[in-house]
């Protein structure tokens, strides 16, 4: 039923049948993402939440056509996240001002390990917090 008479009954029914998949992502959402978690209650971080949290359900809708995601084409995102193994390479980000470089881990580890005493000593409270 609707009031927008310009719909025809195939739209109608069209859109009806989207009902079952959004309620499904809508418990999806509240069940992974736990909103009663999110306690500040300034407009602009439950905005920034709410949004956020969108993005990465659609990121994950799209990340499920391609081919890499098609084996969790059927699966909720608890699902896929408690079973992902991620298979890419550790990378380091080093950033200092405006500069920065991305290494690959084992890379980052053999120019620590040619680092001077005074460099590495500098790096060591960074690298203490991953």
């Amino acid at each position: 039923m609707t009031t927008d008479t310009g719909k025809t009954a195939r739209q109608i029914i069209n859109t009806y049948e989207l009902r079952p998949e959004i309620e499904e992502d809508f418990r999806q959402m509240k069940d992974f993402r736990k909103p009663e978690d999110f306690k500040s209650t300034k407009y602009n971080y439950i905005t920034y939440h709410i949004v956020m949290t969108l993005v990465g359900c659609l990121y994950f809708r799209i990340y499920k056509n391609l081919d890499e995601g098609k084996t969790y084409a059927e699966k909720s995102l608890p699902v896929a996240v408690k079973n992902y193994k991620e298979t890419m390479p550790k990378s380091v980000i080093i950033y200092v001002g405006q500069y920065f470089g991305i290494f690959p881990f084992l890379e980052f580890l053999q120019l620590y390990a040619e680092c001077t005493l005074e460099v590495r000593r500098l790096l060591d409270p960074i690298l203490a917090k991953v």
